[in-house]
């Protein structure tokens, strides 16, 4: 397995991907730089419990045993390094794995605080933030936005190194994307399309059903996986068009566009 893990976590092979796609690039190189000062003082508007990615890595790994072997291979083939500091503290995020489909392992003083895939294909989008959410680690945390109509929540990749930046009512750019724990395909459109925040799981999880518009295959972290774009609709009058990642773990069979699916995905991104 590890021979594999290299050659796709630590190799220049590229991922297959047409350039047209729209991908965003949170880290590249080794950086370090001092937190930005607070544009509009305001604690979150939450706190909760630390995010368990055990979930988001069962999708690339067969057993919780092989996800955490994934982590700490890719801890030794790191790409691209941020350290920001708040006063003394130093808190690093390090980056393995060509795009589209990444880890990010975040470190408090050295000391591994997470690891969570991002897929980082996404459209930049208007919203506005309407709320804040963060972990009590401190340096992760989920946007409330209000876009298109609508409001969405989503878990911010990049929570640790913006995170004195956010307010609500702030505008902003932001590239939404998910990673699917469920998918299968479903019967033609219907009234149930509206895509629902997922009642057994956290608030960036969403239920969600449509019309596939377009299905491209790339190698990912020791496997296949698909970058399925789909509309999100958490309105009945708009919907955003996102690209969502589809493993082998999740569905392990052809998906064509104009497919009907369903599922269940974690909503994630960056603010811009």
């Amino acid at each position: 397995m590890f021979n594999l893990l290299k050659s796709v976590i630590g190799g220049n092979k590229k991922a297959g991907l047409p350039i047209e796609l729209p991908e965003a690039f949170p880290l590249d190189g080794t950086e370090v730089e001092t937190a930005p000062r607070a544009e509009c003082p305001h604690k979150p508007d939450h706190i909760k419990a630390d995010v368990n990615h055990t979930g988001h890595m069962r999708v690339f790994a067969a057993s919780d045993e092989e996800a955490s072997a994934l982590e700490a291979e890719a801890m030794r083939h790191v790409r691209g390094k941020k350290t920001v500091f708040y006063g003394e503290t130093a808190v690093s995020a390090y980056i393995s794995g060509p795009p589209p489909l990444r880890l990010i392992t975040i470190t408090k003083n050295g000391d591994k605080l997470c690891t969570y895939p991002f897929f980082n294909l996404g459209k930049p989008l208007e919203a506005r933030i309407t709320g804040i959410t963060e972990c009590r680690n401190g340096y992760e945390g989920q946007l409330e936005i209000f876009t298109k109509g609508s409001t969405l929540s989503f878990f911010d990749v990049m929570y640790f190194k913006n995170k004195n930046l956010y307010y609500p009512g702030k505008e902003v750019k932001v590239a939404l994307s998910g990673i699917a724990y469920v998918l299968a395909r479903a019967g033609d459109a219907s009234d149930n399309d509206l895509a629902i925040q997922y009642e057994n799981g956290d608030v960036d999880d969403y239920v969600f059903r449509g019309m596939v518009k377009e299905v491209l295959e790339f190698d990912a972290l020791g496997g296949k996986a698909r970058a399925v774009e789909v509309p999100l609709r958490a309105s009945a009058d708009s919907a955003i068009e996102i690209h969502i990642c589809v493993t082998q773990n999740v569905l392990n069979e052809k998906l064509r566009k104009g497919d009907y699916v369903s599922g269940i995905m974690w909503l994630h991104g960056l603010v811009l």
